[in-house]
Order: C-alpha cells, then structure tokens, then sequence
C-alpha cells in the first residue's frame, strides 16, 4: 500500500482537534469494537504512567486509527493480542540495538524503518514535542516520550501490516 499523504494526517488531526466531548465518546466506542486488542493494550501498558500521559497516548493512538481508517478506506482488520505482542517486542529490540549505535548509522536506520508512514511517524514525534512544550500542560520526561513513541510506533505497525495484506 501507499504510505498516508501528509495531507489526509494534517486533515486527520486537524479534525480531531475540533472533536466534542461527544465526538470523542463516539470515536472511544468505535475503536473498542473495531481494535479492542490494541486499545487494551494502551490502556495495559500506560496504567502505572500519569493520568495526563495516559490521555495523550489513548488519544494518539484514536488519531493515528482513524487516518488508517480515513486513508483506506476500507474496514482494517482487527489486530490480535499476539500479532501486537511480537511487533512490541521487535520495536523494543530495535531500539535499544540503536542505543550505542553511531550517528549516521542511526539515521539510516530510522530512513528505512519509517519509510512506510513518514507522516505518520512525524505527527508521532512532533505531537509528543509540542505535548511537552505546550505550557503548564504536560511535561513529558525523555523516558516518557521514548515509551509514548515505542507504543505509537508498535501501534502504526500493526494497523500498516492490515493494510498490506
């Protein structure tokens, strides 16, 4: 499959910025029924962090499931527990191989392993700066921010392996 267009993201959180507290509860619902194993995950493996980190995570993972769900257009497959489970722990190996690793070798590394979402991948990354920039509203630790990303990218991971079959 074709990688998102930066403009379907953009488009994408723009309107979720502009959801209601209904428009969310709605969305909440959906993706319980339509990827409950992936939000169990989320909620799983944020319960010991802060109420606020917990609530950006639940909320970038309904923004980065609805792009797929915009970008495809058609139903995504549920993800399985194992299926979710295994990409984890590839992601985990991964990045701490990458802990010691030279500069540019990192780089490569992160072209290729990111290449198929780019702007998916960017709105992970700039999202989870501006959360910690954004004034009196969150602080995110480096550690924090570095979880946040192993358990976005886990989550863009999986939904991208049900697009390609």
């Amino acid at each position: 499959m074709e990688p998102l267009s930066e403009e379907l993201v953009d488009e994408t959180c723009e309107g979720f910025a502009a959801y209601t507290d209904e428009q969310a509860y709605e969305e909440a619902q959906a993706v319980g029924k339509n990827q409950p194993e992936i939000l169990a995950f989320i909620m799983e493996m944020t319960e010991d962090l802060d109420q606020e980190i917990r609530e950006l995570a639940v909320y970038m993972f309904f923004v980065i499931n609805r792009m797929f769900q915009n970008g495809y257009g058609r139903k995504i497959g549920k993800v399985s527990s194992d299926e979710i489970i295994k990409c984890y722990e590839d992601n985990e190996k991964l990045l701490e191989s990458l802990g010691g690793a030279h500069e540019k070798f990192f780089e490569r590394v992160a072209q290729v392993q990111m290449s198929s979402q780019p702007y998916v991948i960017r709105y992970i990354v700039e999202t989870l700066f501006e959360a910690d920039q954004e004034e009196g509203v969150l602080h995110l630790e480096e550690e924090d921010m570095g979880y946040l990303f192993l358990l976005m990218k886990t989550v863009l991971d999986v939904l991208n392996k049900k697009t390609d079959v």
